[in-house]
């Protein structure tokens, strides 16, 4: 394998279980019952569903850059103290780097979120560049931006590049689109199942990745 890209957040860094629940911790913070309900949203719609929730539900005015500030110091302080490494990713790191592998990371974090997780653990070395949803204008339910990674990370066709990522929405993506991915569980993904159907490897540590069915 000459090319990787890599998702971070459940597929390098565990750090899912935090995303899943920052809404709860956010109204356990303010003192605020739980609610009723909360309206299925994407990655780049759950914060203004969870405020509109907020504010028809308890009544309570909050601000949206009230709410940013607030989810960003939280958010930034788990990434600067607390969220580990998913197992032995480091060692993956490190072996595919000395063995010449170009990589990246493509991530739907803002990265100013991510960038002191990316410090503390010691995987800025390993990777070309760092690229993100909200910069590229477009999320991993699309294939674009995994086309533009591959090509940026000096790839000229998706079948050469592997795509390492823990969601079903963005791991399906990359596959339609023609990429090798390998497929990292997480416990917060609820269609699994359907991840290990579409991946070409799926697996739940990186001590488990068979280098031998990887891309040329």
């Amino acid at each position: 394998m000459k090319y990787a890209i890599f998702d971070l957040d459940g597929t390098l860094v565990d750090s899912m279980t935090m995303w899943r629940s920052v809404g709860k911790t956010f109204l356990e913070h303010h003192n605020y019952p739980p609610l009723k309900y909360t309206k299925q949203s994407s990655n780049d719609t759950w914060e203004k569903d969870f405020l509109n929730a907020v504010r028809e539900q308890l009544g309570v005015e909050i601000t949206d850059e009230y709410f940013f500030k607030w989810f960003s110091d939280y958010v930034i302080e788990q990434y600067s103290k607390v969220l580990p490494l998913k197992p032995n990713a480091i060692e993956l790191l490190e072996k595919l780097k000395a063995d010449g592998v170009k990589m990246c990371i493509c991530s739907s974090t803002h990265r100013f979120m991510m960038q002191p997780a990316l410090e503390r653990l010691g995987l800025l070395k390993y990777f070309e560049f760092t690229c993100h949803c909200n910069e590229f204008g477009k999320e991993k339910n699309q294939p674009d931006i995994f086309f533009y990674c591959m090509e940026k990370i000096g790839a000229e066709k998706p079948c050469e590049t592997a795509v390492f990522e823990d969601a079903y929405y963005s791991a399906n993506t990359a596959k339609t689109a023609g990429f090798y991915v390998v497929g990292v569980y997480d416990i917060t993904e609820h269609h699994n199942e359907k991840m290990q159907n579409i991946c070409d490897q799926y697996i739940s540590d990186f001590s488990q990745l068979d280098f031998s069915k990887l891309p040329d």
